[in-house]
């Protein structure tokens, strides 16, 4: 089998997903590759939060991260309104243990910054909050801390939902989605990819975006792979259920956190572990990491019941930042891949940016610090 499309997706994650939506609606032809089935790798594994960028932060991946956050609602709205599907998208708030003296400094020097910031109701975004306070809110939050941060911005989504509208919607627009069909290796010349090849055939393009996470190295050429370095970093979480929902804020200690579903439910998380491979399962060091850790934020949470855990392969890359843009030496390929544990906040801004690429040939976003081929440095900030 031979197939020709305008622009070549590898990958049917949150990020390749949003890319060919965003693409085929500037009016071209495109087809999408998943080696499983669409939305089930680092995407679903995931919390699903739409973290804003820190407020002190100011450099050109804070620009892009903020721009994402600022867009997710409408993007939201659009994939309900297209596939029927709701994200459930819930601008619930943060509220972050402050567990240091140090930490409160930093935090109160975030208020500071965005003191004339306010939400649309005209509530300040951030502020620091006393014991006293925070339990007004969470009763349910009785672990101790030296202060506490709120973020009034934070939101959430539900991953399997929004990967399934965004599914619905690619199909519904157009896009050819191809799953099950894992991708042997780039159709690369001298310095052009025009395509890749899978077991049922061959698939030219005139432009490939590469958004395969952590898979995105292990079947390009060394010469590309070198330029865009993806590893997989495993993270697993847990699944809690309650007779009765319990919390509202999605709640930050440290490494841990727990985010409250719409049904009662709370995602509890997480373990970092970039040296994993691709070893999926869990672990009872992990689980009991992630379970001790929610415990000192909400005591109560001992007696609720595991529904479920599960593990997931973040991409990961040598400087944490994601790999956004042309691939220098190689005409024909775009790199949108490696977003490490922000793939789902990143994802609206991202497709963007690559349709604007394919479209334009430009983006009004400062690349540099995600530029596919860039020197690396492991205290670059964000």
């Amino acid at each position: 089998m031979s197939e020709h499309c305008d622009v070549l997706v590898i990958g049917g994650g949150i990020i390749g997903l949003s890319v060919a939506l965003r693409v085929r609606q500037s009016g071209v032809s495109v087809t999408l590759l998943e080696r499983g089935d669409c939305g089930r790798e680092a995407s679903w594994a995931g919390a699903g939060v739409i973290a804003p960028a820190k407020p002190q932060r100011h450099g050109p991946m804070s620009m892009i991260q903020r721009a994402s956050v600022e867009r997710y609602a409408g993007f939201c709205e659009e994939i309900r309104e297209v596939s029927g599907i709701d994200p459930e998208y819930d601008r619930c708030g943060a509220i972050e243990f402050l567990t240091t003296e140090q930490f409160v400094r930093m935090a109160r020097s975030d208020v500071r910054v965005m003191s004339d910031v306010t939400t649309e109701e005209g509530s300040p975004v951030v502020e620091v909050l006393s014991s006293e306070q925070v339990r007004a809110l969470e009763p349910g939050v009785t672990g101790e801390a030296v202060g506490y941060l709120r973020n009034r911005v934070t939101a959430q989504v539900r991953n399997p939902r929004i990967l399934q509208g965004l599914r619905v919607a690619c199909e519904r627009l157009g896009v050819r989605v191809r799953e099950n069909e894992a991708v042997g290796e780039l159709i690369a010349g001298t310095n052009r990819v025009d395509g890749a090849r899978t077991q049922a055939g061959a698939y030219s393009a005139d432009r490939t975006v590469l958004c395969a996470g952590a898979w995105s190295s292990e079947f390009a050429p060394q010469a590309i792979a070198e330029l865009v370095p993806v590893h997989p970093v495993r993270g697993q979480m847990v699944l809690v259920e309650r007779d009765r929902p319990l919390l509202t804020h999605v709640i930050k200690r440290r490494k841990h956190y727990l985010i409250p579903r719409r049904d009662g439910r709370i995602l509890v998380g997480v373990t970092l572990e970039p040296d994993s491979g691709f070893e999926a399962g869990n672990t009872a060091k992990g689980i009991n990491s992630m379970l001790d850790g929610a415990m000192a934020m909400v005591p109560s949470l001992s007696d609720s019941r595991v529904a479920g855990m599960w593990s997931g392969f973040r991409p990961g890359t040598p400087d944490t930042r994601p790999h956004i843009g042309f691939v220098p030496g190689w005409e024909g390929l775009i790199a949108a891949t490696g977003h490490y544990r922000l793939g789902v906040t990143l994802a609206p801004v991202t497709a963007d940016i690559v349709r604007d690429l394919i479209v334009d040939g430009s983006t009004p976003f400062d690349l540099a610090h995600c530029a596919p081929g860039r020197a690396f440095s492991t205290s670059a900030a964000r």
